[in-house]
């Protein structure tokens, strides 16, 4: 329809509509939430304010009337409403949540807060064009599942050392952020390292890890990192290793992905005794410098030229006796 421009609008519109309730409801029978993902304003507002009558519901939403009537019947049938008489007028009902209505408002609200910060990572573009806008929003909603995404966010992470089934999803996980951050800066070296990640880690004394969310059907990769071993020149008789490789799905940033693979390297260094662990990062990737200066990584100069042009920061962190 994009092609037709604003004369498909309402169309679009309604699909964007019709594709959000669809995975929002998708997102409530998965964590068994006793609501229709169509109710959720109304019950947002009595949530909110207390008893309203329909009238004043359909006025404050902005809806119609009958519309408001047919969904009302609706929740009180579901035993989500219930009427009571307005104690200033006894002929006027307002509607209020019930106590099934409380409690499930309660159990939905950590699945609202992780689906907000997925659909505002969709929609933070730049656009100063509506039609751009909306087909930014389009490529980003259609483009993957909301609900699986916001199940990521809520379901238990695992991490695991690398199989062959998550090796596709290893390169896509890496790649994205490349594509994003340094889209001209994308090397040969990237593609066979990503590629191809038992041959050019693994086989070579290397580990690589990724975070994934189990399901019944699939398993979701979140995050990777990867471990390369090195020999410190100073120091033969001790082992080092570079950190590399790191990236967490955008949408389950802010969850301790990155911390928790970040340990899993930890926790292998010490267990092979490892004396310092480097890495190369760029100054633009500001939270990654902020997990690694939490944990205990200082910047210092380049002890050799970077094979990456994006790298304009090398950071070391020495073990010692302990992580």
């Amino acid at each position: 329809m994009e092609q037709f421009g604003v004369l498909t609008l309402g169309s679009r519109l309604k699909r964007l509509s019709d594709d959000l309730f669809s995975e929002v409801q998708s997102i409530y029978l998965q964590c068994d939430i006793p609501i229709s993902s169509t109710y959720f304003p109304i019950l947002r507002l009595l949530q909110h304010v207390g008893g309203l009558s329909v009238v004043e519901i359909a006025e404050r939403l902005r809806l119609s009337h009958p519309a408001v009537s047919k969904q009302v019947t609706k929740m009180t049938k579901e035993c989500l409403l219930e009427k009571t008489l307005d104690t200033q007028d006894q002929r006027r009902s307002l509607l209020k949540l019930s106590e099934h209505g409380i409690q499930a408002m309660q159990r939905v609200e950590p699945i609202l807060e992780e689906m907000k910060v997925v659909i505002e990572n969709m929609t933070n573009f730049s656009s100063s064009h509506f039609m751009e806008g909306l087909s930014e929003l389009e490529k980003q909603l259609f483009s993957g599942s909301l609900a699986d995404k916001v199940m990521d966010r809520l379901g238990t992470i695992a991490i695991v050392p690398l199989a062959k089934k998550y090796e596709r999803a290893f390169y896509d996980l890496n790649m994205a952020w490349l594509k994003r951050y340094f889209p001209d800066q994308i090397t040969e070296k990237d593609h066979e390292l990503l590629s191809h990640p038992q041959r050019e880690i693994i086989d070579k004394g290397g580990r690589v890890w990724v975070a994934i969310r189990k399901t019944p059907t699939f398993d979701s990769v979140v995050g990777a990192i990867a471990f390369v071993p090195s020999h410190d020149t100073s120091s033969s008789n001790k082992r080092s290793g570079e950190v590399c490789k790191l990236g967490v799905a955008e949408h389950c940033q802010g969850k301790g992905v990155a911390q928790g693979l970040l340990s899993q390297v930890f926790e292998f260094a010490e267990h092979n005794h490892l004396s310092k662990l480097t890495l190369e990062t760029a100054s633009c990737l500001t939270a990654a410098r902020r997990l690694y200066d939490k944990n205990g990584f200082v910047e210092k100069a380049f002890p050799y030229a970077s094979p990456y042009e994006r790298a304009d920061v090398y950071m070391e962190k020495s073990l010692g006796d302990h992580i």
